[in-house]
């Protein structure tokens, strides 16, 4: 327990690895892949594209979400011991579940011709607009640049406090390098929330400089992170991570399992995720978090930081 509570607190992130059942979670992965057929057949015309108003409200919520028929087979995992005692010392036992969902990466097979040309050096290249609407119960995505998960909630968005927030994320089958890994940067919540995109300095192989608005910098490494089914990784909501797109040529994909969770309204006490947060510099309330959308939610800065190398 110290340990990983040393490594969110140090680190911002704290890698279980290839902890759950790993039958579990193979028949989880088979029944979610038989569930849906994940093919370029997923994606809207490009007219009906354009007829729509704009980028947002096309990822999943907690009413309208894929992994809803799944909820008795996410169990194994939503109350695996280790994990649960582990997040109950860092953000109370009575911690809540802002939001899960299933993430698919997706392969350049699948992508019309027009969309990739719309997304090419996107830095958050989120499918979810131009997938049919009856799909969107799933995060659709081809490479994310570096970024932190706070970047979705800004101050008055949501009633818990979003700076305890922390991200668990499970493999559900083989990761490799090929298949769109999480890339993370250990240490980088300490300069807490910082406007994306992010002031990032490739220098070399797996190293880089990141640097806040207010002149602060440290150095840190890009990790990333391989495994196999059942592997978990839990992150500070300011630790700068992304993930560069599946390479394969072939309609191989990645799906994974994504939880944000967060330290309950009616939880008084100090919990481990403040004293975590004691420790971070910069701000943790966010009132802006990006400055990359235009008012219809449309990327208006290109340039993809994590594929640059």
């Amino acid at each position: 327990m110290q340990s990983c509570l040393n490594n969110l607190t140090e680190q911002g992130a704290h890698l279980f690895g290839e902890i759950l059942d790993v039958e579990r979670t193979q028949a989880l992965y088979r029944d979610m892949i038989a569930a849906r057929a994940f093919n370029g057949d997923l994606f809207m015309s490009e007219a009906e594209y354009l007829a729509q108003e704009n980028h947002f409200n096309a990822n999943p919520t907690k009413t309208f979400n894929f992994l809803s028929q799944f909820e008795e087979q996410l169990q194994f995992i939503e109350q695996d011991p280790q994990l649960k005692a582990v997040l109950d010392h860092v953000l109370g036992d009575d911690y809540e579940v802002v939001i899960k969902k299933a993430v698919c990466g997706v392969p350049q097979a699948w992508l019309p011709d027009w969309i990739r040309e719309r997304i090419r050096d996107v830095n958050v290249a989120n499918l979810g607009p131009y997938i049919k609407k009856p799909f969107r119960d799933i995060t659709y995505f081809r490479g994310i640049d570096f970024h932190q998960d706070i970047i979705d909630w800004p101050q008055g968005r949501v009633e818990l406090d979003p700076s305890t927030f922390l991200t668990l994320y499970v493999y559900l089958h083989d990761v490799s390098e090929h298949d769109s890994p999480l890339h993370l940067m250990p240490g980088t919540h300490q300069l807490g929330a910082t406007l994306f995109p992010h002031r990032l300095e490739h220098r070399h192989d797996d190293q880089w400089v990141y640097s806040d608005d207010q002149g602060n910098s440290i150095a840190c490494i890009d990790q990333t992170l391989i495994g196999g089914p059942g592997y978990v990784g839990l992150w500070h909501n300011c630790t700068l991570h992304g993930t560069r797109p599946v390479t394969h040529e072939s309609e191989q994909f990645r799906l994974s399992l994504r939880y944000l969770l967060g330290k309950s309204n009616g939880n008084v006490q100090k919990t481990g995720i403040d004293a975590i947060n004691s420790r971070i510099k910069g701000e943790l309330k966010p009132i802006r978090t990006r400055r990359d959308l235009d008012d219809k939610g449309v990327a208006q800065i290109r340039g993809n930081i994590i594929n640059k190398d």
